[in-house]
Formats: C-alpha cells, sequence, structure tokens
C-alpha cells in the first residue's frame, strides 16, 4: 500500500486546523465533496485552477479573477 502524499496530508491538516467539513471547504473552493475527499486521500490530485481556489479560500483572499 503506497503512502499518503505530502500534498494530501496538508490539505487534511488545513481543513483540520480551520475546523472545515468537506461540504464547507468544497462549496468555497468551487468543487464537489467527493473530489476534496479524493485530494485528501491521495487518490488525486486537484489541477492548478482548483489549487489556487483552495489557496484563495483558505487564505480568504479572492486573488486574481482572470
Amino acid at each position: 500500500m503506497s503512502e499518503k502524499s505530502p500534498l494530501a496530508g496538508n490539505l487534511q491538516n488545513l481543513r483540520a486546523h480551520f475546523g472545515y467539513t468537506l461540504e464547507q471547504t468544497a462549496e468555497g473552493a468551487g468543487v464537489t465533496r467527493q473530489a476534496i475527499a479524493k485530494w485528501e486521500s491521495g487518490q488525486s490530485v486537484p489541477d492548478i485552477a482548483h489549487a489556487s481556489a483552495l489557496a484563495r479560500f483558505y487564505r480568504g483572499w479572492p486573488g486574481p479573477t482572470a
């Protein structure tokens, strides 16, 4: 069995740190709950657009919209 990626662990830790549910995180990042669960389990990784959306969500900064 493979070990979970550092990214997956970091995503889990961030969500736990802020006390968000999968649903809250998904809504904030504009994805499904299942996508967040897959990223946190290491089954898949977010593409650059979704990684950027997650960063904006956790930082509370809208950033560029283009």
